[in-house]
């Protein structure tokens, strides 16, 4: 044993014997931790995000193509041939699925296959037919073994989740029940900041980044028949909730609600009922946003959509706000947004600055353009361009305007801001539209006396 020791003992000196050594490495450290930040910092995760739907999706939100997002759609028969390519591991010459195709076999990207809600899911019965449905299930099983994420959303979450058993083609059972009723108009949607930073799917990891609060709180406008589901209890333990929500009945309207007006007392009142029936409502909420654990890949579901957003009442930090529209839309978008928030933050109204940061947040998560984030318009000079940013009141949302800034004859738009609301199915007399147009005649009219004012005055210039 004292052998033994006598050899240990001699390797325990020889760090000792080589102390100036261990000090070179010590002073070099914060340099290659300086260049192992800056590795991290400059990488960033590529996006590929695949949608499949059909020429008339009710989900409208998209993302747009930039330097680290590449976006694409397919119809199903597309699907039907991409799927073959995909499982069988087939050539191809189709150049769009050799793109997929690479991007499924790059490490350092992150592809997602969104199936759209569309009148092909058939109201969440199924998709297209059996054997559609069928094609799906084992597309699932294949991509999601590759490491790819699926997406899905309300009609078609529905159809995928209402079949899930039944196939026999699954990994195991659905977590998932669809629920028989459904849900419209005004949703509320609520959620922690870290939830959403921590999910894989880029939007909802965005929609974190930007909150400023640990809660966040959107309010969207759901179209009829948005499906409703709840989580079964056995499955908890694979599925991860990142939102949940409610429909709004008697509770809070917003400028932008459809075929509803309240009053100011009105709503206080029911703003007090609303906290005392705080603790109800909160345990009556069903999940929005979750994350299912699927082989090496996850399913996202979504039981309303990004295009139907309309407020966003938890606080934003604009300056994130601003790095994600430069990061996806360039420096021209960015300057718009730039423009449009000075010019709402000088008006001094918080309703209309509110206003440009929720259609800015809208327009990050879903592409889909606002009356404050239109594109330039590709139609004659000629016409009126304040016009066109003006919406069809008979659209099925109530969308907010943003000429109204550029009614300078009125007095009242603060109170029109509060009370007046665009009708889904028909012209309102009185509302944001029938006010814009009002002043706008106005103005029009006024520019004409002037013009006219100097010919009135001629005769009294010619005799000198």
């Amino acid at each position: 044993m004292a052998d033994f020791v006598r050899k240990i003992n001699p390797k325990k000196n020889k760090p000792d014997q080589n102390k100036p050594d261990q000090n070179k490495p010590e002073e070099n450290k914060p340099e290659e931790n300086i260049k192992k930040d800056v590795k991290e910092e400059v990488k960033q995760e590529n996006i590929c995000m695949v949608g499949i739907t059909n020429n008339t999706p009710y989900d409208s939100s998209e993302l747009p193509n930039n330097a680290t997002t590449f976006y694409t759609t397919m119809n199903y028969s597309e699907f039907r041939d991409f799927s073959k390519i995909v499982c069988f591991e087939s050539e191809t010459t189709n150049m769009k699925f050799k793109n997929i195709i690479n991007y499924i076999k790059d490490p350092d990207t992150r592809v997602f296959f969104d199936f759209k809600c569309c009148s092909d899911c058939h109201s969440g019965s199924t998709i297209q037919d059996e054997h559609t449905m069928k094609i799906v299930y084992k597309f699932i099983n294949y991509v999601t073994d590759k490491g790819c994420n699926i997406v899905v959303g309300d009609h078609s979450m529905a159809a995928i989740f209402n079949n899930w058993d039944a196939s026999r083609l699954m990994y195991y059972r659905s977590p998932i029940q669809i629920e028989t009723q459904t849900t419209s108009g005004p949703y509320k949607m609520t959620g922690l900041k870290q939830d959403f930073i921590n999910s894989i799917h880029p939007v909802l990891k965005n929609l974190g980044d930007m909150s400023s609060e640990d809660k966040i709180d959107i309010e969207f406008i759901n179209m009829s028949g948005t499906k409703i589901y709840n989580i079964i209890p056995k499955a908890l333990s694979k599925v991860k909730v990142i939102s949940k929500g409610k429909e709004l009945r008697n509770t809070r309207y917003y400028p932008d609600d459809m075929d509803t007006v309240v009053n100011k007392d009105q709503k206080d009142q029911k703003d007090q009922k609303d906290q005392k029936d705080q603790k109800d409502r909160e345990d009556n909420l069903k999940p929005v946003h979750c994350e299912l654990t699927y082989k090496k890949g996850k399913i996202i579901v979504s039981a309303t959509h990004w295009c139907n957003l309309t407020t966003v009442n938890s606080k934003v930090d604009v300056n994130i706000l601003r790095e994600k529209y430069f990061m996806q839309y360039g420096n021209q978008a960015t300057a718009e947004f730039d423009a449009q928030y000075d010019s709402a933050v000088k008006s001094g109204c918080t309703n209309t600055v509110n206003r440009v940061i929720s259609d800015s947040v809208k327009y990050v998560c879903s592409n889909v353009s606002t009356p404050y984030t239109q594109t330039k318009s590709t139609k004659s000079p000629n016409q009126n361009t304040a016009i066109q940013n003006i919406p069809n009141p008979n659209t099925p949302l109530a969308l907010k305007i943003s000429a109204l800034n550029n009614c300078d004859n009125c007095d009242n738009c603060d109170n029109l801001e509060q009370d007046q609301t665009i009708n889904k199915n028909s012209k309102p007399k009185k509302s944001y539209y029938n006010h814009y147009m009002f002043g706008k005649k106005q103005n029009e009219q006024n520019e004409q006396n002037e013009k006219n004012k100097p010919d009135q005055d001629k005769p009294e210039k010619d005799p000198k």
